[in-house]
């Protein structure tokens, strides 16, 4: 319904140069994002639509417990629209599907809840009930995995990481009753490693961050359809000439992890050549053990043809 208005201008989304109608509304399960552009005329018509789709399907939309959040907006313009939706003017950041969104950096205040849920976990168990080997399954079953789905979307913060694998220390050590002190027999750092290189398999959380984020330059590859990518594309140009060259200025929380990540992860990629267009000559890794910028450091110092392709070179 929302596609068939905007194919005949009735409403608009987001990039409407970059996808007939623009990007109308993301939804999974009952969690649903509507776009809409600064047009109180295409308002009143999504209003329309959103009552017809509660007469045709019998459903009804809560709107009481729906906000608007404007971008670029006065807050007398953003009152006049959440007057005609009947919601609650909404603001930065937001949770959508357990993700603060924001524009901006996310602030101690945002991340704090992963770090008190844990808290709040271990606060529940009764370690002293429990065998090394009992806590030993716990933190790996599960307090390791509760920051796992957040981790793919955002950097951590190092006091994040810190104060969650503190906790976890004090929990396997039997060192969580106030006022008692107990030695650690081992470093964490120690702990998280593997067991074939003496740790005990327990997860190295910034380790974890580093390799989920980087999975997203995989999925970014898998397919040329879906529509984040073409807006990553379209918002850094990507293919100029590859994604590993994206600008720092500017992007988006997710996307300054992403580029954090890719630190290490070009590290592991080897390119096809082909034309020469999409491959870096001295920077990308196409030609022996690494890049010819490791092979040749003193010459790739000296030289004025720093990120040029295979194909200008």
């Amino acid at each position: 319904m929302l596609l068939k208005a905007a194919s005949h201008g009735l409403i608009s989304g987001l990039l409407t140069d970059l996808f007939q109608g623009g990007i109308i509304s993301l939804q999974y399960a009952d969690d649903t994002l509507l776009f809409l552009q600064n047009d109180i005329d295409k308002a009143r018509h999504f209003k329309w639509l959103l009552a017809c789709f509660e007469q045709l399907s019998g459903m009804k939309i809560n709107f009481e417990k729906s906000n608007l959040v404007a971008l670029g907006l006065e807050e007398e313009e953003s009152n006049l629209f959440a007057r005609l939706f009947c919601c609650k003017v909404g603001d930065f950041p937001f949770n959508y599907l357990g993700v603060p969104l924001h524009y901006n950096k996310l602030t101690r205040e945002d991340i704090q809840p992963v770090v008190d849920k844990i808290i709040k976990r271990i606060a529940g168990w009764k370690d002293k009930l429990l065998s090394y080997g009992g806590r030993l399954t716990l933190l790996k079953s599960c307090l390791a995995s509760i920051p796992t789905y957040m981790m793919s979307i955002i950097k951590f913060p190092k006091w994040a990481i810190e104060a969650i694998n503190s906790h976890m220390a004090h929990f396997f050590w039997n060192n969580m009753e106030e006022g008692r002190s107990k030695y650690h027999l081992a470093k964490w750092q120690l702990m998280a490693q593997q067991k074939d290189h003496g740790g005990l398999g327990i997860s190295d959380l910034q380790d974890m961050n580093l390799c989920l984020l980087a999975s997203w330059i995989s999925r970014y590859h898998l397919n040329d359809n879906p529509s984040w990518k073409q807006i990553v594309d379209y918002k850094y140009n990507l293919d100029s000439p590859n994604h590993f060259c994206g600008s720092n200025l500017g992007i988006s929380p997710f996307w300054k992890g992403v580029m954090w990540a890719k630190q290490a992860a070009q590290m592991g990629f080897r390119w096809s050549v082909g034309d020469g267009r999409r491959v870096r000559f001295w920077e990308d890794h196409w030609f022996g053990n690494s890049s010819l910028a490791i092979q040749f450091w003193p010459m790739y110092v000296l030289i004025n043809e720093q990120g040029k392709t295979v194909a200008d070179a």
